[in-house]
């Protein structure tokens, strides 16, 4: 069903659009397993990543938030995909006064958190910085995610690919654990493999994978998302 159609931005978010739909169902699942990936540490600043663009880990990001408000959970979207931000249109707000904005100091916290529709709030992506990776690293934005994490129960943090740029690594340091998100109609199976084994690499605990665009045999038993959920252990 989700190989033949494409969600608008408006209609992303199906969790809060089409609550009574499997597709909200299927991410449903997620944040229960999240939690019991770790059960005496719960994972609460949580990165959502991919190997490569088109896997639909914003849209992943977006309903986990989204699943989190609608447990009466205190949750936070931060859009650190710098170079190819898309939380902004998912969540109906326009890409102004965001993340590199205020690592630069062009904006202050008071209007860096906005409020949607959703009931979600949101940190946008901000305005292009020559240097993304540079911004990640700064002490400001590992003071910032400090400050995030003391202010929400949960912290979703959409990051870019990993096999495109070091962006990822980086925001991994600072977050308690990852999911990976692969198109299964799409996704090479050694860019997956490769994906993984940075994450491992840099000690980045993975909570499970998140498999969109699942094939047909696949789509009878989740018709949107499916999710798999495995411990992993860190060398």
């Amino acid at each position: 069903m989700f190989r033949n159609h494409k969600f608008s931005h408006k209609d992303s978010i199906i969790v809060a659009t089409q609550p009574e739909s499997v597709y909200a169902e299927s991410f449903r699942k997620i944040p229960i397993n999240i939690k019991y990936s770790r059960v005496d540490d719960e994972p609460r600043v949580i990165q959502i990543t991919s190997s490569l663009s088109g896997e639909h880990k914003s849209t992943s990001a977006a309903n986990i938030a989204a699943v989190y408000r609608e447990l009466g959970h205190k949750v936070i979207l931060v859009d650190c995909d710098l170079r190819k931000p898309s939380i902004h249109r998912i969540t109906g707000l326009v890409n102004t006064d965001g993340l590199t904005d205020y690592l630069v100091g062009n904006t202050d916290y008071a209007n860096l958190i906005k409020q949607t529709r959703f009931e979600i709030d949101v940190i946008n992506a901000g305005n292009p910085v020559p240097f993304p990776h540079v911004a990640l690293r700064s002490e400001k934005f590992k003071n910032l995610i400090a400050k995030l994490r003391e202010s929400y129960e949960y912290v979703i943090v959409d990051s870019p690919p990993l096999l495109l740029v070091t962006d990822s690594l980086i925001i991994g340091e600072i977050c308690d654990t990852a999911v990976f998100v692969i198109n299964q109609r799409t996704t090479k199976k050694n860019a997956a493999k490769e994906a993984i084994r940075l994450l491992r690499e840099s000690n980045i605990p993975i909570a499970g994978i998140v498999l969109s665009n699942t094939a047909k045999r696949i789509r009878r038993v989740s018709k949107y998302y499916s999710y798999k959920y495995k411990y992993t252990s860190k060398k």
